[in-house]
């Protein structure tokens, strides 16, 4: 599969993206354990709410980190969280 530019990403029904104190990181939980996540993908699975696509979390990412160019390392993140069932997109 791959991600569909013009369509909404969102975390799919399974998973929730929860901060995780005593592990000083952010974590997907679903009902079978959890997946440690770096700050950059938290990052980018914090924007996928079910209203922003592709460009969205692009622009909004790099306008957050004062950087362009991130669109290439983000599609290619999104579309490894979407063949993982990590999330999904609204039709």
């Amino acid at each position: 599969m791959s991600i569909q530019t013009e369509l909404a990403i969102q975390l799919s029904a399974t998973y929730r993206l929860q901060w995780e104190k005593a592990q000083d990181m952010f974590v997907l939980l679903y009902p079978e354990g959890l997946i440690e996540l770096n700050q950059s993908s938290a990052e980018i699975l914090q924007i996928c709410d079910g209203q922003n696509t592709l460009k969205d979390i692009v622009s909004t990412l790099e306008k957050k980190f004062s950087t362009n160019n991130l669109e290439s390392d983000i599609k290619n993140f999104l579309n490894t969280a979407l063949d993982n069932g990590w999330i999904t997109q609204s039709t």
